[in-house]
């Protein structure tokens, strides 16, 4: 487990300002410089696996894999959100799991 300790509290409705399903969006106290730290601890608490980084104009994305599920950690800087999104919609069980386990954190 990694010693860096972050708290948030998870919206566990899909958020529907997307108009996107299978997102859940997160509040953690993180800023553009803190992401990246703040991703790699969340992938290590739920032992999964970093595949990439994306930066955009204000977008940080980070893909990673859990039990063979890509899933994409995105941190957008306009709005101050943070949301895990699922690659294929079939694999709703694995962000319910990954939001279960991260409620311990909160």
């Amino acid at each position: 487990m990694s010693t860096n300790s972050y708290s948030f509290k998870i919206n566990s409705t899909v958020a529907k300002a997307h108009k996107q399903l299978n997102i859940e969006s997160i509040n953690p106290n993180i800023d553009w410089d803190s992401f990246l730290s703040f991703s790699q601890w969340l992938i290590d608490i739920i032992d999964g696996h970093f595949i990439s980084h994306d930066l955009g104009a204000d977008l940080h994305r980070v893909s990673f894999e859990f039990e063979e599920t890509r899933l994409v950690l995105t941190f957008e800087e306009n709005s101050d959100s943070v949301w895990i999104e699922l690659d294929n919609n079939a694999d709703i069980d694995v962000l319910t799991f990954i939001c279960q386990l991260l409620k311990s954190y909160e």
